[in-house]
């Protein structure tokens, strides 16, 4: 994905980043599996009940943007496999590890 398209993948708020999320519950293991039309598709191994999926899915985009967990929020889709999540912090800074974090999956 060229940095062109990438945009099509976030918006941009005050606070930082709204990443788009596809949720693929249910997996053998928690990872990035690259994108899923307009988002980012990952992968965790919780299932869609009492908000595991969720919380599985925080801690990966944490991780992945080096950010504390508390820096990460479903904005929207919490009962959705289609989320947006709010990403706090620098725009610029989160743009370069979406651009790190996609190309490892390429």
């Amino acid at each position: 994905m060229n940095a062109d398209n990438l945009s099509e993948l976030y918006s941009e708020g005050k606070d930082g980043l709204y990443l788009n999320v596809h949720a693929q519950p249910g997996a053998r293991r928690a990872q990035l599996r690259g994108l899923h039309g307009d988002a980012v598709k990952i992968a965790i191994g919780e299932v869609a009940q009492d908000g595991k999926a969720n919380k599985a899915i925080v801690r990966v985009i944490a991780k992945a943007f080096d950010l504390p967990v508390a820096d990460v929020e479903i904005s929207s889709g919490m009962t959705s496999r289609r989320k947006r999540v709010l990403l706090r912090g620098n725009s610029d800074t989160l743009k370069q590890h979406l651009e790190r974090w996609l190309k490892e999956v390429e």
